[in-house]
């Protein structure tokens, strides 16, 4: 039986930065299809937003020096001439002791200097009101481009949009963006024991769980993955799938098969390839020892770990930086916490340990969820994970630590 010839995390992520240049397109796509893709440029505004003054408050649009020593004791008078419409221009200049009553969001005079909130007047008239309130120049009114100037960067190359962003781009007056296209990942799960969606439990088969986190791990980075039919451990079945998948996708997973089992089929599978080629067969992680690192084709092809949460942490650990680095994207979501308790672990390989986070005494504390690899709903409900480095026995309480989180 062979045993694994196992290399660091960092360096298995290296060998594929290295070995694999995935030819990423570009597409201009709408705002819509846009969410959670990455830019493949600069995206710049196409206007000052926003592109004319206008009122912060209901109110009042006047001259500050009519108004300065305005207080409840001391009201000034101010006559009313006229109001300024919603998404229409505001043509009337203000005179000495005048006012235009503008909405919120509504276009001020043009010399408007400060809009007063209407709760601090009151009507005498149909066209007087007492100002109660001095105003300071400019207050309760947004300046042009003082959001957004013209021409301004809003996201550099590399960026996923998120919901938020797309409320940026559609103010900038931006209708399409162009983001690089999705990536094709074809999603092999290999085994006698598993079966698809579609068919019932029966004997000791179970259903095919790592297909669906997968799936679900990738399409959040801008992946299209698709889920193939599971395949039985049979080297002819296997070597037909992954070659249909190596025409049809930018990257093959193939889950289970990759460990020393005698059923084992993946290296075979992939050696059976003319151009194919074995560059990892084990990585110094836990849980994930048993991953497979190949060419086919100049494709690359990851053998996954059976067991769900050693198949899931693969793919945080080494699958998700590669996709991103061919993005461009940078940045990692994670919190500092306080770890809650010891944790003891050997040394000589990376471990990625599941937590729940959790608020006590103002404090953000993370308690590790403890789960043989091959259970799903522990990792299902924790909010992120922590990596443990190789050369470390464990984590003390108390310890802040950096969370990443899914």
């Amino acid at each position: 039986m062979k045993l694994f010839d196992v290399v660091e995390v960092s360096s298995a992520l290296d060998i594929m930065k290295k070995n694999f240049r995935v030819d990423i397109k570009v597409e201009s796509v709408s705002l819509v299809e846009g969410l959670n893709r990455y830019t493949s440029k600069d995206i710049k505004s196409k206007l000052n937003v926003p592109h004319f003054r206008k009122s912060l408050v209901d109110g009042y649009a006047v001259l500050v020096r009519d108004v300065f020593l305005a207080n409840e004791s001391n009201p000034v008078p101010i006559t009313i001439i006229g109001e300024s419409d919603m998404g229409r221009i505001c043509a009337k200049i203000l005179d000495t002791e005048e006012a235009v009553y503008v909405p919120t969001g509504g276009m001020v005079p043009e010399n408007a200097e400060a809009v007063v909130m209407i709760e601090y007047t009151e009507k005498l008239s149909e066209d007087t009101i007492l100002v109660q309130k001095g105003l300071a120049h400019n207050e309760n009114i947004v300046e042009v481009g003082e959001d957004i100037k013209e021409d301004e960067i809003l996201y550099k190359k590399g960026h996923r949009i998120n919901e938020r962003d797309l409320g940026v781009l559609a103010g900038a007056n931006i209708k399409e963006v162009e983001v690089h296209k999705k990536l094709v990942i074809g999603i092999i799960s290999t085994g006698d024991e598993i079966l698809n969606q579609n068919e019932d439990i029966s004997e000791a088969k179970i259903k095919d769980i790592n297909a669906y986190v997968l799936y679900g791990q990738l399409s959040n980075i801008s992946c299209k993955p698709i889920i193939y039919p599971p395949v039985k451990d049979n080297l002819e079945e296997i070597i037909e799938l992954i070659d249909r998948a190596n025409k049809e996708c930018d990257i093959v997973l193939i889950s289970g098969g990759s460990s020393v089992g005698k059923k084992d089929e993946t290296v075979r599978a992939i050696q059976s390839f003319k151009n194919s080629k074995v560059l990892v067969e084990g990585i110094a992680m836990k849980p994930g020892k048993p991953t497979i690192i190949a060419e086919v084709n100049k494709k690359l092809v990851l053998g996954l770990p059976g067991h769900p949460l050693s198949c899931a942490f693969v793919v945080e650990a080494i699958l998700k930086p590669f996709i991103l680095s061919l993005f461009e994207e940078k940045s990692q979501r994670y919190l500092v916490c306080e770890f809650k308790y010891n944790y003891h672990k050997a040394k000589g390989r990376e471990e990625y340990l599941a937590v729940d986070i959790s608020e006590e005494g103002g404090k953000l504390l993370c308690t590790p969820i403890l789960a043989k690899s091959s259970m799903i709903k522990h990792f299902a409900n924790c909010d992120g994970y922590i990596r443990i480095d190789r050369d470390l026995e464990g984590i003390h309480k108390g310890e802040s630590v950096k969370v990443n989180l899914f």
